[in-house]
């Protein structure tokens, strides 16, 4: 026989075969039973019911004294469906894109604001997320936008897989989730005056000149430009034109993304006479600059030109829009630049069509 408690709404209790009373919460008919296995009267409990009442159940007894690294990988917590997915998904992505999504993950995980009593939700039942919750975590970065998108991106790309591959969920409660509008562009693009000031600064010979010299000409990001050396350079035997072809890094995981450009003469001439058997740009112990090592390094050496506000790959960013506005296709900067999406290379076509189309059609603007 069932019995109603009067002190929580939908709370309900019920003896097993042996006579023990098991406690039981159900917002409504239509939900489905969440078991409560916390003692009545205390912290816990209270806990429990604020988890069941927001749709969110226990995982299931957990013993004290478990770390938080433990409690994670519970089988139904939101905290193990992360690392399930990072973990089968890892061999199809780049490290560092991995390591930005366990970054967001954990961020998210983190949060405590779909609990009332300050449970985390690393620690609750992943399949009761809804597309109100996912709101609610996006609308604690409202103040940051771009943030509060990665958040949304996130945990659209986890229950995917997890609907789709694993077949673990049923829906996805990102599904229809607005993005937050936001006017960042990004890293700031460098003008030609900047390029300028940066290179009369450093001068041919330094490394500065070489890293900037190496970006500039062959468009790669500072994850391809930190490994790039002579390994990479060939002769091609139809033209006797020296080559550069690397896989990005970004894009290792797809084979099909190959970047195989003829080596401009000003990188050519920055190459010509060096010595290094491993990459172009070393550090003063002779080794391979760590990625953040070198973007650090970059950073250093902008502001030592007074250009604190601009980055390697804004030199990158620079290149697209020369290339597009010299009339490169959107195919083209494809090719170039390594992306996998053609939108983002018609992002600069279309700019460089638009501030070309208003060039010509302003002077219709006159009379004659």
């Amino acid at each position: 026989m069932t019995m109603n408690t009067t002190r929580f709404k939908g709370v309900h209790t019920e003896p097993d075969r042996h006579g023990n009373v098991r406690r039981y919460f159900r917002k409504d008919r239509q939900s489905r039973r969440i078991r409560l296995r916390e003692e009545p009267g205390t912290q816990a409990y209270l806990d429990e019911i604020a988890r069941a009442q927001l749709g969110l159940s226990q995982p299931g007894p957990q013993s004290k004294g478990k770390s938080k690294k433990t409690i994670r990988k519970i089988q139904g917590t939101f905290g193990w469906l992360a690392e399930e997915y990072l973990s089968r998904v890892a061999p199809t992505f780049a490290k560092s894109t991995i390591d930005q999504k366990r970054r967001t993950l954990t961020a998210i995980g983190d949060e405590t604001c779909l609990s009332a009593s300050g449970s985390a939700l690393r620690d609750m039942d992943y399949r009761g997320l809804s597309k109100a919750h996912v709101i609610k975590l996006r609308d604690q970065k409202v103040r940051t936008p771009e943030a509060a998108n990665h958040r949304v991106k996130a945990l659209s790309a986890l229950f995917e897989w997890a609907c789709n591959e694993a077949e673990i969920a049923e829906l996805n409660p990102a599904h229809g989730v607005k993005k937050f509008k936001s006017s960042s562009t990004g890293h700031h693009t460098w003008t030609h005056d900047e390029m300028e000031q940066f290179t009369a600064h450093h001068k041919p010979g330094t490394k500065a000149h070489l890293c900037y010299t190496i970006i500039r000409y062959t468009g790669l990001r500072i994850s391809d430009v930190s490994r790039l050396g002579p390994q990479h350079i060939y002769t091609d035997q139809e033209t006797g034109l020296q080559h550069f072809k690397i896989a990005p890094m970004k894009n290792e995981n797809n084979t099909a993304t190959v970047i195989d450009m003829p080596v401009l003469p000003p990188l050519a001439a920055a190459i010509k006479d060096m010595n290094s058997q491993n990459t172009f740009i070393e550090t003063i112990w002779g080794k391979q600059y760590s990625i953040k090592g070198l973007g650090n390094r970059f950073s250093s050496w902008s502001d030592q030109a007074s250009l604190p506000h601009c980055s390697a790959h804004g030199i990158r960013k620079a290149d697209a829009v020369i290339a597009a506005e010299q009339g490169a296709t959107a195919h083209e900067l494809l090719s170039m630049f390594g992306w996998e999406k053609l939108s983002t290379a018609e992002i600069y076509t279309k700019k460089a069509n638009t501030k070309k189309l208003s060039q010509t059609g302003s002077s219709k603007l006159l009379k004659k």
